[in-house]
């Protein structure tokens, strides 16, 4: 897992195209407007324009029309209450993140990656559009441990540009996968995982999410820097990263599992990218050795020509659509601890420029 910078929300229809109501039926619009006016503080910033829209029928984009639906649906204390469903009804069916030109913006913003795992994965499995907090109920996953979900989940961050991003399916959903040191596969991956220290969880839409960042206890890829809580081994293995007084990270052992980092397929293939790179380091080593100990002026250019070819592929292989680069970092960062190497021409910065 890298660190993503992502751009601020996208000027796509589903933000910025304000032509939707409610509802069709006229008479069922005005019953939602009256609603969601009880169920909104018009005075918080971040509801102004909607209460002042909703009072003087104004129309919507997509993506407020769905999270005002929402609202209407999961704040209503007849639905839902003390982390309970109370209602029959079935969930309202979230479908802007499902948007095209959305999916589009997310694939850029992402590599073509999955945020957890990094693994570019759509020649052979559809994406997944991630909810990092959950849309509509929540697993508390304390100590790493699954627990009965608690209703709702984060429902008016269903179409939130900040709260979306570009998954695989084995990190975003719960499978049973073999991993190291278990005797059996045990169930890894996301889902309605979503745990907080200490209980300083946000549950209602008048909350601001900044409230509860510094209890989260998830990584997230677009936030903080995931070197500084997840260390990756030298055979594919990724730990939670250890402080000075040697605990691990809280941040890095509620990630690893909840995004499935050690399942024995991925562990693999970070593996074999670790080999390949480090076969590519030896080898332009090998060709500058060569080079400089070459006399004849043929041998001298062929040795040369090697060299520009697997800086070719070592560039490509660490590009920023490459799979797998914080392990790749680990396996970079130790090469380049050998003595002898600035002797003979070869640097880091050298090497990726």
């Amino acid at each position: 897992m890298i660190k993503i910078e992502r751009p601020e929300q996208p000027d796509i229809p589903i933000y910025t195209t304000k032509n939707s109501t409610l509802d069709r039926n006229a008479a069922k619009d005005t019953a939602l407007r009256d609603k969601l006016k009880l169920l909104i503080d018009g005075a918080l910033p971040h509801f102004e324009n909607i209460f002042d829209r909703l009072s003087t029928n104004g129309k919507f984009s997509k993506a407020e029309t769905e999270t005002l639906k929402a609202i209407a649906f999961f704040a209503d204390e007849a639905n839902f209450n003390n982390d309970k469903k109370l209602t029959t009804e079935k969930n309202l069916k979230f479908g802007v993140y499902k948007d095209d030109a959305l999916k589009k913006k997310l694939k850029a913003v992402f590599n073509n990656k999955c945020a957890y795992c990094e693994s570019d994965f759509t020649h052979v499995t559809p994406p997944d559009i991630e909810h990092f907090r959950p849309k509509a109920a929540i697993n508390p996953f304390t100590n790493q441990k699954d627990e009965t979900l608690i209703y709702p989940g984060y429902y008016w961050l269903g179409a939130d540009w900040d709260n979306l991003l570009w998954s695989c399916p084995l990190c975003n959903r719960k499978t049973k996968q073999e991993i190291p040191d278990a005797v059996e596969p045990v169930p890894v991956g996301k889902k309605n995982r979503f745990p907080v220290n200490n209980g300083n969880r946000i549950r209602h839409h008048h909350q601001i999410v900044n409230d509860e960042e510094s209890h989260r206890l998830l990584i997230d890829p677009c936030k903080e820097d995931p070197s500084e809580h997840l260390e990756f081994q030298t055979d594919g293995l990724v730990m939670a990263k250890l402080d000075d007084q040697g605990n691990p990270s809280p941040m890095g052992q509620a990630s690893i599992p909840a995004y499935a980092l050690n399942r024995a397929d991925l562990k693999h293939w970070r593996e074999e990218e670790i080999i390949t790179l480090e076969g590519l380091l030896l080898g332009i080593m090998s060709s500058i050795e060569l080079f400089i100990n070459a006399a004849d002026p043929d041998k001298k250019e062929a040795y040369k020509q090697r060299f520009l070819k697997i800086k070719k592929v070592i560039k490509h292989k660490l590009s920023p659509e490459a799979q797998y680069l914080a392990q790749k970092k680990v396996v970079v960062d130790a090469f380049f601890e050998q003595e002898g190497l600035e002797a003979i021409g070869l640097t880091k910065e050298g090497l990726l420029n």
